[in-house]
């Protein structure tokens, strides 16, 4: 019993020391790998002293592991081929080239010191950081030369275009008697200033683009289709945009329309923000003047049918239709004014009508303007007639003007403008009572002479009027009962 537990007790004792044993190796080993890691850690500290960590980015250029000499000539190098695109209208481009304008990366000394920022032991504290880097202008910057710059500006074609378009305002217009916004356009030429800038900028920045549409740096216009003012000015002219002004002479007519309605008017501000309409005299005078020359009868040659059914031009005329101007003009500020189609017949002799004119005619017809009621006279025949309702009412033997002493009764279409009853007429040397005094130009007139031997004949080249139209006594009181202030009265 005794030497079984003596064994026992040494196989123990062994096991014990070979445990002893093993503990000290993985001590050993744990010491080794520590001083392993210790030391790549410290070799790695020490690479990374002079080497940018992995994923290391200065202003976008891939430096990853790259010594700090190594990361200064890949960033010089980005300037070689660098070139900035501007993308113009119609999918055009050109390009600035670098090296055309001295284009380069100035690095200073502090880029040196760039590398610290992944030094000593903590770089594998650094690596999930975020490493791309843009480097400040006192480390690196970009310079070239702006002479040279400004040079390659001005030969772009988008700067100076064989065929410029000027920039285009957006305008209200008439169309089709329809009121449009046309939309603006834009320049093809581009702003040399804006464009400079840009161009500077993208080079401070190492930007590769310029895009010239949407910097809107072609010459833009003023006015552009979307204008609240525009819109407004739209809304009022749209007021008027179906409206006609209808004036009838006797069988024509003249239409004015909304374009031309349109040339008379501006479109004014008003002090709440509104737009108004607003009639331009000048305009409306213009137009009224197109009416007179067209449709005034007064002072031109007249047709005249004469009593023996001859057609005879005579060229003097006092008699026919005479606008009234500055009455037109009004009346026609105040129609567009009330922004209303209208329709007038200015011939129908109506008193409203009537204020349009100077001067009235029986009728405003080119064949027969002056009725049928027009007293004739004929100084050839010595003879007048008087036709009531085209039919001889009236006829008598006369005694006209003396031209001998150039006192020839005048020629012409006249009208009647006043009768009088015992009426004393008056001249150089004479002063005549006479009981019938039709007046039809100026002075001249019909009236009866008691002292006249006879009528007709030659009479008058020895012993005629002033220019009146003599007549017997009986014959002037029948043509004062006849005539009437207005009616056509024709001399030839």
């Amino acid at each position: 019993m005794s030497k079984k537990n003596t064994k026992g007790k040494s196989t123990s004792a062994k096991k014990t020391k070979k445990k002893k044993k093993g503990s000290g190796a993985a001590l050993i080993a744990v010491l080794v790998f520590l001083l392993l890691l210790i030391v790549g850690y410290g070799s790695a500290g020490y690479y990374f002293s002079t080497h940018f960590l992995p994923g290391t980015r200065l202003n976008d250029v891939n430096v990853s592991l790259k010594s700090v000499n190594e990361a200064r000539e890949l960033i010089r190098a980005t300037t070689d081929g660098y070139k900035v695109t501007l993308a113009e209208q119609e999918n055009k481009s050109e390009t600035i080239k670098g090296h055309d304008i001295g284009f380069e990366a100035v690095i200073s000394d502090d880029f040196n010191k760039l590398v610290n920022i992944s030094s000593g032991m903590a770089w594998a504290f650094r690596l999930f950081e975020d490493n791309d880097i843009t480097l400040d202008e006192n480390i690196i910057s970009y310079k070239y030369d702006n002479d040279l710059l400004d040079s390659e500006i001005d030969k772009l074609d988008c700067v100076a275009p064989d065929y410029p378009v000027e920039a285009k305002d957006a305008e209200l217009v008439l169309m089709d008697g329809v009121f449009k916004i046309i939309p603006e356009e834009e320049s093809n030429v581009a702003d040399r200033g804006k464009l400079g800038d840009e161009i500077r900028d993208a080079l401070e920045s190492r930007s590769d683009s310029v895009d010239l549409c949407e910097k809107k740096l072609y010459k833009q216009p003023k006015v552009f289709a979307n204008d609240p003012d525009l819109a407004a000015r739209k809304n009022a002219c749209d007021e008027i945009a179906d409206m006609t002004i209808t004036l009838k002479f006797g069988t024509n007519e003249e239409v004015a329309d909304v374009e031309t309605i349109a040339k008379w008017i501006d479109v004014k501000a008003q002090g709440d923000g509104t737009y108004a309409l607003e009639t331009k005299e000048d305009a409306v005078a213009e137009y009224v003047k197109h009416i007179a020359e067209t449709y005034n009868t007064f002072d031109s040659p007249k047709l005249f049918v004469t009593h023996e059914g001859e057609s005879i031009e005579i060229p003097v005329s006092y008699y026919g239709w005479l606008l009234d101007d500055e009455y037109a003009v009004e009346e026609l500020k105040k129609i567009v004014e009330a922004k209303k189609s209208v329709e007038l017949d200015l011939t129908d002799r109506s008193e409203e009508s009537d204020k349009w004119w100077i001067r009235v005619a029986v009728a405003y017809d080119v064949n027969k303007y002056y009725g049928n009621t027009y007293a004739e006279v004929s100084i050839a025949q010595q003879h007048m007639w008087m036709y009531v309702d085209g039919k001889v009412a009236l006829e008598s033997d006369v005694v006209t003007g003396n031209p001998s002493y150039g006192n020839d009764t005048p020629k012409g279409a006249f009208r009647l403008i006043y009768q009088e009853r015992n009426a004393t007429l008056r001249g150089p040397g004479y002063s005549t009572q006479v009981a019938y005094w039709m007046v039809f130009a100026d002075d001249v007139g019909f009236h009866d002479a008691t002292w006249q031997p006879y009528f007709g004949g030659d009479l008058y080249t020895w012993n005629g009027s002033h220019g009146c139209v003599n007549m017997p006594l009986d014959k002037a009181g029948e043509l004062f009962e006849l005539v009437y202030p207005g009616m056509a009265v024709f001399v030839y």
